[in-house]
């Protein structure tokens, strides 16, 4: 697949990833975050901080940067049984949130996108065990995948998820309740500021030179 081909494919999935941040940060969008989320009270710069602040340390680095890592690792390993447990485990936690259905609903969308490319046999088996409701196809997983069958640098990869994902909160913010938007992005660019150093150990590109 081309160099071209793969960005706009990755930006398709980075879209997807920052419309699913901005539903979670629209109080308007009960189907998706209950009103008594945090999401749903941030009406002054200094909550909206707050929240982005906790979100990126508490969920981003803590829980879907390294979700998105080890789905990136057993997709360039070839190994879909694996993955495919991972998709379970992941469940377990997901599957508590608000905004659960939301999230394998945009992975899933995005894992369709990936059924053209038949040569890839650990996409191929992921699609199946969805179809077959034997996994869920969760959005930080589908992304490490995405990451790895177009053989994209990982760290820009994770940094790219982020930002999205805090700036579709933010684009959310601002809707529902009118927020400076010059301030919420300043406030977006510091926060972004210090995702590098949150970012989990990364695997050595050479253990997959022959994948």
């Amino acid at each position: 697949m081309t160099n071209t081909s793969s960005t706009a494919h990755v930006s398709e999935v980075l879209g997807d990833v920052r419309s699913l941040a901005e539903q979670v940060g629209r109080a308007d969008e009960r189907a998706v975050v209950p009103a008594t989320s945090s999401w749903a009270t941030c009406r002054t710069v200094l909550a909206l901080q707050a929240t982005l602040t906790a979100h990126s340390r508490e969920v981003l680095a803590a829980q879907e940067w390294p979700m998105i890592v080890r789905a990136f690792e057993l997709a360039r390993a070839g190994q879909a049984r694996e993955l495919m447990a991972l998709d379970r485990e992941w469940g377990t936690t997901a599957a508590q949130r608000s905004f659960s259905e939301a999230s394998f609903r945009v992975g899933q969308r995005q894992l369709n996108r990936l059924r053209p490319l038949h040569d890839q046999r650990v996409v191929q088996k992921y699609i199946s065990a969805v179809d077959h409701a034997d996994a869920r196809g969760w959005h930080p997983l589908v992304y490490g995948v995405v990451l790895a069958v177009f053989n994209l640098p990982l760290r820009q990869g994770l940094m790219n998820f982020a930002t999205q994902t805090l700036g579709g909160f933010v684009d959310g913010a601002i809707q529902e309740h009118g927020l400076p938007e010059a301030e919420c992005l300043r406030l977006l660019d510091e926060v972004c500021a210090t995702l590098p150093a949150s970012l989990p150990p990364l695997p050595d590109a050479a253990l997959f030179a022959a994948a």
